[in-house]
């Protein structure tokens, strides 16, 4: 970390993902090595370069990570079009690259940004597509909550309905065979109504 800007508050690798869903912020990913020329330049960029105080301004919008040496992920999403180095991406709060690049410019290595304007340029786009990334998984999130709402709604109504049906077929039985009980009565009363009028005779 020694070299880009101390004023930056750099977060070990490991702890990035974790950092970045409890901040809600994308990931800036600086892979460089000790004995790159071109990471050297990068440095020297990062302490001369007029604009540096704003690029430590926007830093603050993103958990900012930079790797050197073994530091580096082995993992190929990390190195899209290649392992040359230095490189920059921008990932999401889950760990995944976003597809801002300086292609414009390195058709060849769209991960290159040798000067600071350039890295302040991509901080604003890569922010930009976050926003919207994150905005369509919260939008989706919600979507999906909503839908299993309505989903435990209906299978309360539905149990509700059920036990409903279960408590009047019960309710019938019961009145049917009270019914039964005093048609038997009632047959019972009459029989032995009969029985004294033949006793009488």
């Amino acid at each position: 970390m020694v070299g880009f800007a101390g004023d930056i508050d750099w977060v070990q690798w490991e702890n990035a993902v974790e950092v970045a869903k409890e901040q809600n912020k994308p990931i800036f990913f600086l892979i460089h090595k000790t004995w790159c020329g071109a990471c050297s330049s990068l440095k020297r960029e990062f302490k001369s370069s007029q604009n540096t105080k704003d690029l430590v301004e926007l830093s603050k919008k993103f958990v900012m990570v930079n790797v050197e040496d073994d530091g580096e992920p082995e993992d190929d999403k990390y190195a899209p079009d290649g392992g040359y180095i230095p490189r920059i991406l921008f990932l999401d709060s889950n760990g995944s690259p976003l597809s801002t690049n300086n292609e414009k410019r390195y058709k060849n290595n769209k991960y290159f940004y040798p000067l600071v304007p350039q890295i302040i340029d991509a901080m604003a786009r890569a922010q930009k597509e976050w926003t919207e990334v994150s905005g369509k998984n919260t939008e989706s999130s919600s979507v999906k909550k909503d839908e299993k709402k309505k989903e435990e709604k209906k299978e309360k109504k539905e149990k509700e309905e059920k036990k409903e049906k279960k408590e009047d077929k019960k309710k019938d039985d019961k009145e049917k065979k009270e019914k039964k009980e005093d048609k038997k009565e009632e047959k019972k009363g009459k029989d032995s109504k009969k029985k004294s009028k033949k006793d009488e005779l």
